[in-house]
C-alpha cells in the first residue's frame, strides 16, 4: 500500500512538473531567443539581435509588443532578402569598377547595407576617387554612396 502511495505521489509530481514546462515552438533560433519560454519574443529578448530589433515594430502585426513565431519568421525572411539584395548590389558595383578604365578596382573595398554603398581604400587622385563614386552611384538599385576613399599624397 505504501508503495502504491509513493508511486501515485511520484506520478502526480511528474505530471505537475511537466505541465509547468512550456512547449517549444520547434524553431531553434526563436526558442533560443525566447528566454522566458512564453512562445513570444519581447523587445528585450531581441535587443541583442540588431537586425531583428530593427524590424520588430514593422513585423509585430497585431501591435501587441511581442513577436510570435510567424512574425519572427517573416522578419527574418525580410532580413535574408535584404542580405541578398545588398550582396547583389555589391557584386554589380565591383563589376562596374572592374570595367571602368583608370579605376584601381582591386584597391577599392565595396560594402553595401540597405542599398547604401560604402567605398573604402586608397587611390592616387581626387579624380579617381570621384570617378569611383560616380560609377558606384550609376549602378541600378544603389540608393546612396558613401565615398570613404582616401587619396594618397
Amino acid at each position: 500500500m505504501r508503495k502504491l502511495i509513493v508511486l501515485a505521489l511520484a506520478a502526480a509530481f511528474a505530471t505537475a512538473s511537466w505541465a509547468q514546462q512550456k512547449e517549444k515552438t520547434g524553431n531553434g533560433a526563436f526558442d533560443a531567443l525566447d528566454k522566458n519560454t512564453d512562445q513570444f519574443l519581447s523587445r528585450e529578448e531581441v535587443a541583442a539581435e540588431k537586425e531583428l530589433a530593427k524590424r520588430f515594430a514593422r513585423f509585430d502585426a497585431n501591435k501587441d509588443g511581442k513577436l510570435n513565431v510567424d512574425e519572427y519568421i517573416k522578419a527574418m525572411q525580410d532580413n535574408d532578402r535584404r542580405v541578398i539584395r545588398d550582396s547583389t548590389i555589391t557584386t554589380k558595383v565591383k563589376t562596374a569598377l572592374l570595367a571602368e578604365k583608370g579605376v584601381p578596382s582591386f584597391a577599392i573595398s565595396v560594402v553595401t547595407y540597405e542599398a547604401t554603398v560604402q567605398l573604402s581604400g586608397f587611390v592616387d587622385s581626387e579624380e579617381i576617387r570621384d570617378k569611383a563614386a560616380k560609377v558606384a552611384a550609376g549602378v541600378s538599385d544603389v540608393k546612396q554612396v558613401q565615398n570613404s576613399l582616401i587619396v594618397r599624397k
